[in-house]
């Protein structure tokens, strides 16, 4: 079930560069339009996405892109919490 309708929502991240990344690959690989629309700053960083071309399992899966990301990047020692 592929949805039509636009969705803006916000997502908690420590590293937006990594969320950038993630939605590089989910776009390409799943063929969705997910983009970040605004970077919020705060003691806690957020972002804005926008996505419009998806189904409710691309959202699931664009988080677990990102968490699988930060894990390979933390255990190569590219991050560090």
């Amino acid at each position: 079930m592929e949805l039509d309708k636009e969705l803006v929502f916000k997502v908690s991240v420590t590293f937006p560069e990594l969320l950038e990344k993630a939605i590089e690959n989910h776009n390409r690989f799943r063929g969705t339009d997910f983009e970040i629309i605004e970077h919020i700053p705060d003691e806690v960083h957020f972002c804005k996405l926008r996505v419009s071309k998806f189904k409710p399992e691309d959202i699931f899966g664009l988080g677990y892109k990102l968490a699988a990301l930060q894990y390979k990047m933390r255990e190569e020692g590219e991050i560090d919490w």
